[in-house]
């Protein structure tokens, strides 16, 4: 691995540390009992994975409670949310036995994206004077797309030496509508979480079904492209034993 790429991932896991540590200097949940129900469901829709094509990472469904974290519950339960929801992320069910700098970097960088999303969402209403749930949601899950791609796309690009534009560009492709999706049932459950925190269990099915959809979406997708090529390769070779 690249000395950059070395340094990048040291920083992501020094700032991850520095988020921990306000985590463990201010723990005070509101309700354990609620938090801990949650977080099993956060790590059940973590091992709920899929494998971007051309990335060497996987996304899961983790973002949605991430999201409903931030409207509902304190910084250091949406922080412990994110760090879980990685590490069951990383080393559930893998296809190749993942490298410690892989779980580490995968660990960090959800530590600090869900950080950035629940600080940034509820520091900028604060500063507005705004006490809006949808306004909260939106700035939120900006914020932690935003990032999430990011940081993922420069860690491959001065890993692997590919051009940052590129790989951002394509990873956000991939994940938008995922994404986008993802944070209308977060805002949906965490409206209904604010009334009534049981109903918030509603939206486990639709996750799913949501993950379902978009598993089979990349891989018709990936098969499509396979496809496309195989015939650009046909015929090139047809025209070649034409010109003989």
């Amino acid at each position: 691995m690249a000395t950059k790429a070395k340094l990048y991932i040291a920083i992501i896991a020094a700032l991850a540390v520095a988020v921990l540590a306000v985590v463990v200097s201010h723990w005070n949940p509101e309700n354990l009992g609620h938090f801990v129900g949650f977080f099993a469901l956060a790590m059940v829709a973590s091992s709920m994975k899929i494998r971007l094509p051309g990335f060497k990472t996987t996304i899961s469904t983790n973002f949605v409670f991430i999201l409903v974290g931030i409207a509902l519950f304190s910084f250091g339960e949406t922080v412990l949310i994110g760090l879980g929801g990685a590490l069951v992320q990383s080393l559930w069910k893998t296809q190749q036995q993942p490298k410690p700098v892989q779980v580490l970097f995968n660990a960090a960088c959800l530590t600090v994206c869900a950080a950035a999303a629940f600080w940034t969402s509820h520091a900028v209403l604060a500063t507005l004077g705004l006490n809006s749930l949808a306004a909260m949601m939106v700035l939120g899950a900006c914020v932690y797309v935003v990032m999430n791609t990011g940081l993922v796309s420069l860690v491959i690009a001065l890993a692997e030496g590919r051009s940052l534009r590129e790989l951002w560009s394509t990873c956000f492709e991939w994940t938008f509508p995922y994404f986008l999706v993802g944070a209308a049932v977060a805002g949906l459950a965490s409206a209904a979480g604010h009334g009534n925190w049981g109903v918030t269990l509603l939206v486990v099915p639709v996750i799913y079904f949501v993950y379902v959809y978009y598993r089979m979406h990349i891989i018709r997708a990936v098969l499509e492209n396979i496809s496309s090529v195989s015939r650009e390769n046909e015929a090139l070779l047809a025209g070649s034993s034409q010109g003989r």
